[in-house]
């Protein structure tokens, strides 16, 4: 019921907010608040859910709309390289399901081969994963559209937080008393000596992940605003990030909120391009003998027995996923599990993928996951071009803003290694950041906007709007 009403409830947001506005409350609220791992089937379409129908809510609305004069001009174009990596993102899945025919029989296990119904429908979920990058490039390719962003995210997590809280002390509860069902295994929840909040999140390391963005975007609005409640909001939330008990989010917090509280944005930038190539050539340091892998493992070992046995848990499997990834490196295996292990006996998966990178290799191939990759770091690097023509003390605020997005996305990035973190707002956020890079880089007039208060459309128009 929550994800076929969510068009209706997309169409009110419109009607009482500008489009920016909308855009960011309709996506960012259904992230949060919408039923995980439920999807709607229909015939020749792949399965529609959470991380689908917001975005294509909002798309639908933006254009039945697209008579209303527009708050925000048109930015620059896309540029070559990102031209020339959509285009691969969407061809992908044809030409691997194109060179993927035959069945795969393994025991009591059979992989069906892929045919071009099975291409099409790929591309089409492509194309909806993808669709918050088109929007944030589009509408919210200004400063007004960027803080919209980040006091969305710092506005969502502080209500968020009262049920965090909620699950932190009484366990993780809140699918099942609203939708009646737990999406995830209940033993992840549980970490030292606590529980971690999932709420209605696909996994407690989504809900720390979309935390650290909160409290990140809190201390650049601090910075830029040092009030009183600005800056105790910000420590608000890193307790809350604390008491989410998730090291990888904890530590890319760490890395970030000194440079965002301290560092000029060239700098902040500048990191976030290293993180995020450092993030890209992974795979390639995975598979070279010269990895320290293990080096690294007995330091987290040293550090925590739970976790280091956990990352030699996840090392382990990655080798194995890989290892089965390169039999066909070039556009991959698939879908429909054919680039898993599964026992040839009782037909369990014998190998567990949870970084999004051997999923995306082993499923994508090396071409479909350097396009998908590189379409969220091309942003980052467009920025580092763009920040050196920003100079200026009347522009130092959208520096700041700009220099804590570009971190955002490279610590996601970077959280892609161990985890499966790739959300609707993973894709939001880098849209945003490419096209405030492009505009930027193109020296366009920054729109007059007004301030960044949301305010409502006349109410006729949005009874239009809604009938």
């Amino acid at each position: 019921m929550m994800l076929l009403l969510w068009p209706a409830v997309t169409a009110v947001i419109f009607a009482r907010m500008d489009k920016q506005a909308a855009l960011v409350c309709t996506i960012l609220l259904g992230y949060l608040i919408l039923p995980p791992l439920i999807d709607i089937d229909l015939p020749l379409v792949p399965g529609i859910g959470k991380p689908m129908i917001p975005a294509l809510s909002a798309a639908l609305i933006l254009f039945l709309r697209r008579d209303i004069p527009d708050e925000v001009p048109r930015p620059p174009e896309y540029g070559t390289l990102v031209t020339v990596l959509l285009v691969l993102v969407m061809v992908q899945p044809m030409l691997t399901a194109l060179t993927n025919p035959d069945t795969l029989y393994d025991g009591i296990n059979v992989r069906p081969g892929l045919t071009i119904a099975n291409g099409l429908a790929d591309t089409m979920l492509v194309y909806m994963q993808i669709l918050p990058f088109l929007l944030g490039f589009r509408w919210l390719s200004d400063l007004r559209g960027a803080e919209l962003l980040m006091r969305g995210l710092v506005t969502g997590i502080l209500c968020y937080s009262l049920l965090m809280l909620f699950e932190m002390r009484f366990s993780p509860q809140s699918n099942i008393i609203v939708y009646g069902y737990f999406q995830h295994d209940f033993s992840q929840t549980v970490r030292y000596g606590g529980f971690r909040p999932i709420v209605f999140l696909e996994h407690p390391l989504w809900v720390a992940l979309i935390t650290m963005w909160a409290f990140l975007s809190a201390i650049v609005l601090a910075r830029g605003n040092p009030t009183r409640r600005n800056v105790l909001i910000a420590c608000y939330l890193g307790c809350i990030l604390v008491l989410c008990k998730t090291a990888g989010s904890l530590i890319q917090a760490m890395m970030a909120a000194p440079l965002i509280l301290l560092a000029r944005p060239r700098v902040m930038v500048l990191v976030a391009a290293l993180v995020g190539s450092v993030s890209l050539a992974y795979p390639m340091l995975r598979a070279s003998p010269m990895s320290p892998m293990q080096a690294i493992v007995n330091t987290a070992m040293a550090v925590s027995p739970e976790r280091g046995r956990s990352l030699e848990f996840r090392l382990v499997n990655e080798e194995k996923l890989l290892e089965r990834a390169l039999e066909r490196p070039v556009l991959g295996w698939g879908g429909w599990g054919r680039s898993l292990f599964y026992d040839p006996v009782d037909g369990k998966l014998s190998a567990i993928p949870d970084g999004v990178w051997v999923i995306w290799i082993g499923a994508k191939g090396i071409l479909g996951y350097m396009a998908i990759f590189l379409l969220l770091l091309t942003p980052i690097w467009t920025m580092m071009r763009a920040i050196p023509g920003g100079k200026g003390s009347g522009r130092k605020y959208e520096l700041l803003v700009m220099g804590c997005l570009s971190l955002m996305v490279a610590m996601n990035c970077l959280d892609l290694l161990p985890n499966a973190t790739q959300t609707p707002m993973t894709w939001l956020a880098a849209g945003t950041l490419l096209g405030n890079a492009r505009r930027l880089l193109k020296h366009a007039p920054q729109p007059d906007a007004g301030p960044v208060a949301v305010g409502s459309l006349p109410k006729k128009a949005g009874i239009r709007t809604v009938l």
